[in-house]
């Protein structure tokens, strides 16, 4: 190969601009040296591939030939690197196709003129971008007029990193990095002083997928419906198993439980590029709950129960007392059954004696069995009460 010219930078023409129907918008009236190792790029999109033509004319029917045109890794790729051997104008093609097979062509042109020759080139490509986190990623070195001996200082961030060969493995990068290579070559014609070129630089786009959500209690005011609200990064498509039988691909669902027990939830969160993360949360679920009753009828036919009896359920914890209004204790119970539920009830009476009709205080302290205590009976105000008042109807 005759000689090519490499810049201390070398450049890369980039078209601008693809949309989600692979729209590409070309540059033109580029203008590089006979034997330079300049690339061809476009700003990628997940999923969208790129097929590279260079014609001789603008009638886009006669190829460029390998006497004038080299691609050394190909003409495949959203960047690719190539050689221009011969002097004149050439007009190159990019066609973007999308995964929904929507298409597009555009074209641009590169003016070639006279050579420079023997001056070390390298250009650089990447073997995927964007990529997941995580992913071992391989970027390769192209070089021309190298000599015997040339030396690769791969750079990420302006860092050293890598070894001396024409190829780096990364499986480290973070979203922006930068990384290039220069290229630091002694060339027979002067041994002492090595001259070095650096390449195009790439930029990692990096997904980092990750798989959150929180969960909200009695969603509606419905015990047993919870809300999972979706706190996921950098997805698209999410799989949720609520660990009864039942899986959403919502990305923020509901679901009810009817039973007591521990469920684990798992979501998989997923995006085009097929990064996935997945986290997993028990969730435990008890129905509990307590209600004092505030009147009953002993001996008169009445819509109201004939006993006084506290309904409740997976309580721990129970004691109820009933005073009258002078607080002489009337009745008291702390009886459970194994499923938390009150089992005694006040029938009215005392020493097997009918109590009279009035107005009975009733104190209450409870705790649930999952460590919450009874804050009360609800007023109305936004506020419970451990303490009330029950009639006894005669």
């Amino acid at each position: 190969m005759q000689g090519v010219i490499g810049h201390k930078r070398l450049k890369l023409i980039v078209l601008i601009g693809l949309l989600l129907v692979t729209n590409v918008n070309a540059q033109i009236n580029q203008v590089v040296q006979e034997g330079q190792l300049y690339g061809l790029g476009v700003v990628a999109i997940p999923g969208d591939t790129y097929v590279w033509r260079i014609f001789k004319d603008y009638t886009l029917l006669v190829e460029a030939d390998s006497t004038e045109v080299v691609f050394p890794s190909g003409n495949i790729g959203y960047a690719i690197p190539v050689i221009w051997l011969k002097s004149g104008n050439y007009y190159f093609t990019v066609a973007a196709q999308n995964e929904r097979g929507c298409s597009n062509l555009k074209v641009g042109m590169i003016t070639v003129g006279g050579s420079f020759k023997d001056s070390p080139a390298i250009s650089i490509n990447v073997d995927r971008n964007p990529i997941c986190s995580g992913t071992v990623v391989t970027f390769h070195a192209i070089a021309s007029n190298a000599g015997s001996s040339p030396e690769y200082r791969w750079l990420k961030n302006g860092r050293k990193v890598g070894l001396n060969q024409p190829v780096y493995v990364d499986s480290t990068l973070f979203d922006h990095d930068m990384v290039s290579c220069v290229l630091l070559t002694t060339l027979s014609k002067d041994l002492d002083n090595p001259k070095s070129t650096e390449s195009n630089e790439i930029e990692a786009h990096v997904f980092n997928t990750l798989a959150d959500f929180e969960i909200s209690d009695n969603e509606n005011t419905w015990k047993g419906n919870i809300l999972l609200e979706n706190r996921s990064r950098d997805a698209d498509t999410y799989f949720w198993d609520f660990g009864n039988g039942q899986s959403s691909e919502e990305e923020n669902p509901t679901v009810t439980y009817f039973d007591d027990g521990t469920y684990l939830i798992r979501l998989i969160a997923r995006n085009n590029l097929n990064c996935v993360d997945t986290t997993v949360l028990n969730y435990q679920m008890m129905f509990k709950g307590l209600y004092i009753p505030n009147g009953f009828a002993p001996t008169v036919s009445s819509s109201l129960p004939g006993v006084f009896k506290p309904a409740g359920i997976n309580l721990k914890k129970f004691k109820i007392d009933v005073y009258d209004n002078w607080g002489h204790l009337m009745w008291s119970s702390v009886a459970l059954d194994e499923s938390g539920v009150p089992t005694e009830s006040w029938d009215g009476t005392v020493n097997g004696k009918l109590m009279p009709q009035d107005t009975y205080l009733w104190k209450v302290e409870a705790e649930f069995r999952d460590g919450t205590v009874w804050t009360g009976s609800n007023i109305g105000k936004g506020a419970g009460k451990t303490i009330g008042t029950v009639t006894l109807f005669r």
